[in-house]
């Protein structure tokens, strides 16, 4: 079966537009709540700043790549002979993603055990005096 003439119905590319609208929607909001954290991060750089600056800038990036797999999902709807390779191209994007949130909460994960065993020593260590 070739993959690059099948065609999406009328209602599955009406569901397409849909869930790219409102990516794009999302992807607006994250990056202008990334430039409004780097910002406050920049202006407060003497008062612990920088993770602000580092939180801004990882939601910009989210934003814009959930901007692209909008644009990607928006290409099936769009174009006419190429949806499955619009489909692949846009579900890479989410994958990318999803890859870079899923990094950032296992790093997440990772301090914040580290903080708890902390937590646990020096509570321990504390009452133990």
């Amino acid at each position: 079966m070739e993959s690059g003439h099948y065609e999406f119905s009328s209602s599955q590319n009406g569901l397409i537009k849909d869930l790219a609208d409102k990516m794009r929607f999302v992807s607006f909001f994250l990056i202008g709540l990334g430039v409004l954290a780097t910002i406050e991060g920049v202006a407060a750089l003497t008062k612990d700043g920088f993770g602000n600056i580092v939180y801004g800038t990882i939601q910009i990036i989210i934003g814009l790549w959930t901007q692209k797999a909008a644009f990607s999902f928006q290409r099936i709807v769009d174009t006419q002979g190429n949806d499955i390779e619009n489909l692949m191209g846009a579900l890479g994007e989410m994958r990318k993603l999803y890859t870079l949130q899923y990094w950032l909460y296992i790093i997440a994960l990772f301090f914040v055990a580290i903080a708890l065993v902390v937590g646990i020593f020096l509570g321990i260590a504390s009452v133990s005096r």
